[in-house]
């Protein structure tokens, strides 16, 4: 009876390994690696770029700031979305603040994007935006073909058309309602892509805050021009690695 308890118990152990295994890489494949919570002080959580590339999943910050973490709507990556579904601010950013801090290794200039979607009616051009700012970037700007724009209250010119106010864009993405999609624009029916440059190595603030309710926030990615923008967005794209500063 004794060989035959031994081997039931290796058994249950490896059975034990494999189940938990199996959860740690569902997990991490899920969201970011590392769980902000863990970390000693939440805020001190940091998103490190590699290779050139950042990816995040907007809820795997702690503080949401109001904003509601949810996974009713199909499609959307990782384990869940925010959604905002308060009061609008359509004329002052930094309302329902969300703040990642980023390192950066690697110098350059990176393109942004986020996946977004609207969640409330079936309008392409309503719920469809928030704001966005990165005040301590070497530089921040929308860029089509030749033509630049920067945030208004930077000193610098020209400005978006439409909402910009203190360092701020206000980021849309267009088309059909009912989908979750890659777009990252600014200035109004003049969309120019996002661009930011990070001159020396260190952490950066990225800051989001409410411009219209119901605009549904999924992830995120800044890569620098040795990434195609394909892989920055696949959907098997690797999260970036959190850790505590």
């Amino acid at each position: 009876m004794q060989p035959t308890c031994k081997i039931s118990k290796l058994i249950l152990i490896f059975f034990i390994i494999t189940v938990f295994h199996s959860c740690s890489s569902d997990n991490e494949s899920d969201d970011n690696t590392i769980d902000p919570i863990t970390c000693q002080n939440p805020d001190n959580a940091i998103y490190e770029e590699k290779d050139g590339l950042i990816a995040v999943e907007f809820e795997s910050i702690k503080d949401h700031n109001d904003w509601m973490k949810e996974n009713t709507i199909p499609g959307f990556l990782g384990t869940d979305y925010l959604v905002w579904t308060g009061n609008q601010f359509t004329n002052t950013p930094s309302n329902g603040l969300l703040i990642y801090k980023l390192k950066i290794t690697n110098p350059g200039t990176y393109r942004f994007i986020w996946r977004s979607r609207i969640t409330n009616g079936t309008s392409g051009s309503e719920h469809n935006d928030s704001w966005l700012r990165f005040a301590d970037a070497s530089g921040f700007y929308g860029k089509r073909g030749e033509s630049i724009v920067y945030p208004a209250d930077t000193d610098q010119s020209p400005t978006p058309n439409g909402s910009s106010k203190d360092g701020w864009f206000k980021i849309y993405k267009s088309g059909p309602a009912e989908q979750w999609k890659w777009q990252s624009s600014t200035s109004d029916n003049d969309a120019h892509d996002i661009f930011v440059e990070f001159d020396t190595s260190g952490i950066y603030t990225m800051e989001v805050s409410v411009r219209s309710n119901f605009h549904a926030l999924d992830r995120f990615v800044l890569f620098s021009e040795n990434i195609t923008q394909n892989d920055a967005i696949a959907d098997t794209a690797v999260l970036s690695e959190i850790t505590c500063n």
